[in-house]
């Protein structure tokens, strides 16, 4: 099984839980499918992987003439660790001024490669008052069809805080593609592949 496949296989499992079993899922309009995508979030939280999210989303995007919105989103609290440690104000701007350059070169990358869609494509970028950064995303995400996210990068020493992919499938009531770290993806699948274990 790829790992395109499998990524695909635990977002449907959160749409099955979330569906009733009432549905049957079918990513392209042409295959008769009773679930018709307006609105694609695009959760952007890493500059080395906003490309393959963006291209990965405008695959699913394109049969629907879907509108894709980029969101980034960052606290204006530095990262809760296992330790308290009193920041300073000197730290704090350091942080947040790092996060404003990575906000901006994700940015970039996304109206580079939705140019071409105009109105369709709209970039968010969002200061949170608090560290839950994933309360933040779906709060946007409930107003989509689908939310693209990547899976956890456990070689990232950010992922901690700023990957969340689990809990966006849990949580947000909405369907979640979780995009895979490493391959490639010449187009989006056709059908979801669904796994169930008898749970309620």
């Amino acid at each position: 099984m790829s790992a395109m496949r499998i990524a695909i296989a635990l977002t449907a499992v959160k749409v099955w839980c979330h569906s009733s079993m009432r549905r049957s899922f079918h990513w392209a309009p042409e295959h008769g499918t009773d679930m018709a995508i307006g609105t694609i979030l695009i959760y952007l939280n890493d500059r080395r992987r906003a490309e393959r999210l963006i291209e990965v989303a405008q695959g699913f995007a394109a049969p629907f003439s879907a509108r894709l919105v980029g969101l980034h989103v960052f606290s204006r609290l530095p990262p809760l660790g296992p330790v308290v440690i009193p920041y300073g104000e000197d730290v704090i701007a350091a942080i947040q001024n790092a996060e404003s350059r990575e906000a901006t070169a994700i940015e970039s990358k996304f109206r580079e490669l939705t140019a071409d869609l105009g109105e369709r494509a709209t970039w968010i970028s969002e200061q949170t008052a608090g560290p839950d950064l994933a309360e933040h995303v779906m709060q946007h995400g409930r107003g989509s069809d689908l939310i693209v996210a990547s899976v956890a990068d456990t070689d990232w020493e950010m992922a901690p805080v700023l990957d969340f992919p689990e809990r966006l499938a849990m949580e947000s009531g909405r369907p979640v593609l979780m995009v895979p770290n490493a391959g490639s993806f010449g187009t989006a699948p056709m059908h979801a592949v669904v796994a169930w274990n008898g749970s309620r």
